[in-house]
């Protein structure tokens, strides 16, 4: 993936809802359940016409209330949703032009699978060639020809899901919301199903919104990421943003691997570059992805995080670190995983590197080193107040 030159998240701020580009704008959101639980707390974000937008996070946070605050089968507490410019806050679902597929695909068991994708169209009142033409579009470009009169209950799950887009997309939605419609997939499916998804979304001109909790399908599908955690947005923006240049400390240990170390900023250097000092040795790092001043936040406590894939079993970039084999495992056709124990002051550090050069990994010691654009400074652990970096990010 490319890095960012400039790391600070531009897209924190939403776009202004209206504009020609945006197709989706939230703004102030917030849904509190009649026993008082707070799911969605004061959220903004946009997403932009055409584009494969993806809401990730923890169980419980808010992914799936946040779309079913956006079609209108949740009632929001405060807050605006635009669609296309248009405010649809308090609009009945069936006028928001917008599609809706669940993860269990609710088929109508008593239509067969042609019935079930004109459904939509008749109740609309569309009339009957218009129906027919649109319907018959819809199962050729799903390739679901062959099964127009087959009844719900013979289909595979993939070719259920087929017909819940279809069904969707027949109504030529301006933004369709997919709610972990691969969830119960296995792994094979699920793959060949992500790839289906990617095509109907190229030829169809539909904004997707889809919710998921599985990161790295995240990281597949998606134009932007918008990552959420107890009813906050953390970080909105492209895949390269999120995972290069998270925003918070959160961010960065849900988005892929990372190894994380807290100590404190030390010195700024002529170059521009910072050193931070840790129980495991001092470091120096790009201040690139902070939001105050370098200034300001000398002598304070500080973590950054390195993926694992921008460590190198050598001693050639500035920053290097004493490290012991633990375990090493083995990905055929894919990257070797080394599992490696570094020595802080207070108890032992696991620290994770990933390659694909690796034909051999020595045991005992090894030196290990990184280059300083790849330390990821971390000023905030996260945008919810009172989270614990040890315990409730790193689980230690």
């Amino acid at each position: 993936m490319s890095e960012m030159n400039d790391p600070r998240m531009q897209s924190e701020q939403p776009e202004q809802l209206g504009s020609s580009r945006t197709m989706l704008g939230v703004s102030g959101l917030t849904k509190i359940y009649p026993d008082g639980t707070l799911a969605v707390d004061d959220i903004d974000f946009a997403v932009e016409a055409g584009d494969f937008c993806v809401i990730i996070g923890p169980s419980g946070c808010g992914k799936s209330t946040t779309l079913h605050s956006l079609v209108g089968n949740l009632d929001v507490t405060a807050g605006t949703v635009n669609l296309n410019g248009v405010e649809i806050t308090d609009q009945p679902t069936h006028q928001r032009d917008i599609g809706l597929v669940f993860q269990d695909f609710q088929l109508f068991p008593h239509l067969s699978v042609s019935e079930n994708i004109e459904y939509g169209l008749e109740q609309l009142g569309i009339d009957d060639q218009k129906r027919r033409q649109r319907t018959e579009r819809l199962l050729e470009m799903m390739q679901l020809e062959n099964l127009a009169d087959r009844d719900p209950e013979e289909l595979s799950a993939g070719q259920k899901q087929r017909v819940a887009l279809a069904r969707s997309l027949v109504l030529e939605p301006k933004l369709l919301l997919l709610d972990e419609p691969l969830g119960d997939m296995d792994y094979k499916l699920q793959k060949r199903m992500e790839r289906e998804l990617l095509r109907v979304h190229r030829e169809f001109d539909t904004t997707f919104v889809y919710v998921t909790h599985d990161q790295t399908q995240a990281m597949r599908l998606a134009d932007q990421i918008i990552v959420m955690n107890d009813g906050q947005v953390e970080q909105s923006g492209s895949v390269e943003e999120i995972y290069n240049s998270p925003n918070t400390a959160f961010v960065s240990a849900f988005v892929g691997d990372s190894n994380t170390v807290t100590g404190t900023l030390e010195e700024e250097h002529p170059d521009g570059s910072v050193t931070i000092a840790t129980g495991l040795g001092s470091f120096k790092a790009l201040p690139d992805n902070l939001h105050s001043s370098t200034g300001e936040l000398l002598g304070s406590e500080m973590s950054f995080s390195v993926r694992p894939q921008h460590m190198t079993m050598s001693d050639e970039y500035a920053n290097t670190l004493e490290c012991r084999v633990k375990d090493v495992l083995w990905n055929p056709g894919s990257s070797t995983q080394v599992l490696l124990e570094a020595r802080t002051e207070n108890a032992d550090k696991e620290i994770s590197l990933k390659s694909w050069k690796l034909a051999d990994v020595p045991e005992g010691v090894v030196q290990v080193s990184w280059k300083p654009e790849h330390t990821i400074l971390l000023e905030r652990t996260s945008v919810v107040d009172g989270i614990d970096l040890q315990k409730d990010i790193l689980g230690s």
